[in-house]
């Protein structure tokens, strides 16, 4: 079953054009069919022009070395940043 997604991810991959984008003031959107690691827990997830699409799980040991085309976070920059909360 890994194979299999690896083997879907990868032709995937393949089949995605390299595009390169303009910097805008807007919070860019990953392309279609750009795939999506969760490191953590190697829940492998495809972006469709209809949204995200869970298409399995890799092991832990292989989210690590991903290819550097397969992204692995897809929160803008400025959205990583520590914001502070008011507390109860």
């Amino acid at each position: 079953m890994k194979k299999a997604i690896s083997a879907i991810a990868a032709a995937l991959l393949l089949a995605t054009p390299l595009v390169s984008f303009a910097q805008t003031a807007e919070a860019a959107s990953p392309a279609p069919y750009s795939v999506f690691v969760d490191q953590p827990t190697g829940f492998t997830f495809v972006k469709l022009p209809s949204g995200w699409k869970f298409v399995g799980a890799v092991s832990k040991e292989e989210a690590r070395h991903v290819p550097a085309s397969v992204l692995t976070s897809v929160l803008p920059g400025e959205a990583g940043r520590a914001v502070e909360t008011a507390s109860k």
